[in-house]
């Protein structure tokens, strides 16, 4: 699990750090809006020439945010508890193989169901494809590779539960590129 709680321990000296303000013409940056799509997907506005891909992900708490030049995707959900016949009935029946197999890498059966839900999400945005099969290509330690079988694209998806210093523990998925 990946521990984002800072230590205090360490104090960072504002040492030779010029604070003056600056417009966003001196830093030669640009003013950048976020537009949703009708179909729900963010867009990034205001940089011109640009062609930079973004995700959101979020809950009543916490936001996650992924932008890069190639098809990018996320979620992250809190780890949820379900009855297995809930967690099949959610993901469905052909779904149920890969849980199984999640179960026997020390998943729990509420960290399995919530890593297959966030990884097809992080797929779906990242590929817009509503079916989406997967196969876990690669686990190390509670991180799991998965990639969609039938798709023509390079996207696979990593998932790793995370627990933030406050609130329930969430399951990350992000989608990587294999190159």
């Amino acid at each position: 699990m990946v521990n984002t709680s800072l230590s205090t321990s360490t104090e960072v000296e504002d040492n030779n750090i010029d604070h003056t303000p600056m417009s966003l013409q001196e830093t030669g940056l640009q003013q950048i809006q976020i537009r949703w799509l009708d179909s729900g997907k963010p867009v990034l506005e205001g940089l011109e020439g640009k062609a930079i891909n973004v995700s959101l992900s979020h809950d009543d708490s916490v936001c996650i945010c992924v932008a890069g030049y190639r098809p990018q995707g996320c979620d992250i959900v809190p780890i949820t508890r379900r009855t297995q016949q809930e967690w099949i009935a959610l993901l469905s029946y052909e779904r149920e193989p890969l849980m199984q197999q999640l179960l026997r890498i020390n998943d729990s059966l509420d960290q399995a169901g919530i890593r297959i839900w966030a990884a097809v999400e992080a797929l779906r945005k990242a590929s817009n494809a509503l079916d989406i099969n997967l196969a876990i290509t690669q686990t190390k330690e509670d991180c799991v590779l998965f990639q969609d079988v039938f798709s023509g694209d390079k996207l696979q998806v990593l998932t790793f539960p995370i627990r933030l210093t406050r609130g329930a523990e969430r399951m990350v998925a992000l989608v990587v590129q294999n190159t």
